[in-house]
């Protein structure tokens, strides 16, 4: 999932990455290379469901709830995909 908060402080990202987590929502990812964090404003899970859309309007409603919760506003972005694959690469 990738989302971007509005108007939100470094406290605020804090407290939205913290209530992701619960739902198994997280900003670091264990790879084939060991763990690796996410771009800023992406979190990854590892769900199972009746289908992808199930899981992805489960991912998407919670996520919703946890906005309303927070009081945050923003925008989500939820993909979801059967045996899937990434990679990463950073240039410096």
């Amino acid at each position: 999932m990738s989302f971007d908060l509005h108007d939100v402080s470094e406290e605020d990202y804090t407290k939205f990455y913290n209530a992701l987590a619960k739902i198994g929502l997280t900003h670091w990812v264990k790879g084939n290379i060991g763990k690796l964090e996410l771009p800023h404003s992406a979190v990854i899970g590892d769900f199972t469901g009746i289908s992808v859309e199930d899981v992805r309007d489960r991912i998407r409603i919670s996520a919703l709830q946890i906005l309303e919760v927070t009081r945050l506003k923003g925008f989500i972005f939820v993909a979801v995909g059967e045996n899937g694959t990434w990679g990463s690469q950073s240039l410096s």
